[in-house]
């Protein structure tokens, strides 16, 4: 069976109203990444679904799966970060009182 995407968005919780800058820039960057990243992000994404499907949030197995897969699609998403030139620039620490 397949779902399409309309069916999957109607689905779905709204999105917020505006997600700020930065998110819309890592979409974009999800959304222009190469068809063989792209391809890698959306089966690691169905990898931690996979693990996640079924299963209690305290499997220890099925948790370690998707840090896993966290990690890998991490990793990845730095390289598009850096290749796009969308960075984060850390909030400074509050003052210590």
């Amino acid at each position: 069976m397949t779902l399409s995407l309309s069916a999957v968005a109607a689905s779905s919780v709204s999105a917020p109203e505006d997600p700020g800058p930065r998110i819309r820039a890592l979409a974009a960057v999800l959304r222009e990444a190469p068809q063989a990243d792209a391809d890698v992000l959306l089966t690691g994404l169905a990898r931690m679904l996979d693990a996640h499907m079924g299963r209690g949030h305290d499997d220890p197995a099925s948790n370690r799966r998707i840090r896993d897969q966290l990690d890998n699609i991490e990793l990845l998403m730095a390289l598009e970060i850096e290749r796009a030139g969308v960075r984060h620039t850390p909030s400074p620490l509050p003052a210590a009182a």
